[in-house]
């Protein structure tokens, strides 16, 4: 008799402790799926989330009980200052329970993104996702991978395009301190203008490093006029075009001033400079003749070989290749 009674205690004590640990996982788990979410949205919001609104036609939570997730229905970011406005219909986030410092997102497409001066993008996709992992207050990385986009766009003087890509995936990294990006496209084709040929598919490489830039994930600064009294090094930049017979790779020190002008020293290997050239005039016309003008004085200095090593010098924003001046580089 006396032993049921403690097995009718033990039990009873059991429950009790079984419930209170249920809610109490209860209470935790919709704790974080709501840090999920706040932290998905202060990422959106950027550093001056005053004059950024994002909003959801609905948002629900789900995931219990291995996974803390949120869900996103119609999301709307608007920003107060240009109005710009970006649409679109899905926003999926998840961070495992084991490690609920690391997010997984997914966006459905297509997007839209517009202004009032006229610009307008509409983007649709096979697969975009993204990872934020947090430090004890910050980021301390920022990853997305989009497989085949295509992205038609106009812009306010009423040219009118389209871009695809097979593949392309970015990264920004706090390493000890310092920022580290990476930037990858896989076949990437422009069509500057749609009643015009596209352009010779390229791929894009990027790896550099930015000196104490570590910092800047903290402010969500992830923009050109941040760099300005940075410096730091790029250890690969590669332009491949077409069936890669012609190809730029660039590698070096670079430092921006606080007015943003470039100085560095750069060590260029290029291959087939005829066909690097075409693609850039014909992306850029307006500077068709300068880019011409550079092609030909950099054949003239090597000989007209076809793969060359050059040493490219840049002093406040300044190119120059051995005494021959290449242009102005524009600060950020």
């Amino acid at each position: 008799m006396a032993g049921s009674t403690r097995t009718r205690k033990y039990l009873k004590w059991t429950l009790i402790v079984l419930v209170i640990v249920l809610v109490a996982y209860s209470l935790g788990w919709f704790f974080i799926a709501r840090t999920v979410k706040a932290r998905i949205f202060e990422l959106l919001e950027g550093q001056n989330g005053s004059s950024t609104v994002v909003s959801c036609e609905d948002i629900g939570y789900q995931g219990f009980p291995a996974s803390f997730g949120f869900y996103c229905d119609s999301l709307h970011v608007r920003d107060r200052q240009t109005n710009a406005v970006f649409d679109t219909p899905k926003l999926l986030a998840e961070a495992p329970v084991y490690a609920p410092w690391s997010v997984l997102a997914s966006v459905t497409g297509p997007a839209n993104l517009d202004n009032d001066a006229g610009m307008i993008l509409r983007s649709e996709w096979e697969h975009l996702g993204g990872k934020l992992i947090y430090g004890r207050s910050a980021p301390r990385l920022i990853s997305f991978d989009v497989e085949r986009l295509t992205a038609r766009f106009a812009v306010p003087a009423g040219q009118q395009g389209t871009l695809t890509a097979e593949y392309a995936h970015g990264l920004v990294r706090n390493d000890d301190g310092d920022l580290d990006l990476a930037f990858t496209v896989n076949d990437g084709v422009l069509r500057p203008r749609n009643n015009a040929d596209a352009l010779p598919s390229v791929s894009l490489n990027l790896l550099a490093t930015v000196d104490d830039g570590g910092s800047l994930l903290a402010t969500k600064e992830i923009r050109p006029q941040a760099l300005r009294g940075k410096s730091g090094i790029v250890n690969q930049a590669t332009l491949a075009i077409g069936d890669r017979q012609s190809h730029i790779a660039v590698s070096g020190p670079f430092a921006f001033d606080h007015e943003g002008y470039l100085d560095g020293r750069f060590s260029v290997e290029l291959t087939g400079i005829d066909g690097v050239s075409q693609i850039i005039q014909l992306a850029l016309p307006q500077a068709a003749r300068s880019v011409s003008t550079v092609a030909g004085l950099i054949k003239s200095f090597t000989g007209g070989q076809r793969t060359m090593a050059l040493d490219i010098r840049v002093a406040h924003g300044r190119a120059v290749l051995g005494f021959i001046p290449l242009g102005q580089i524009p600060p950020i």
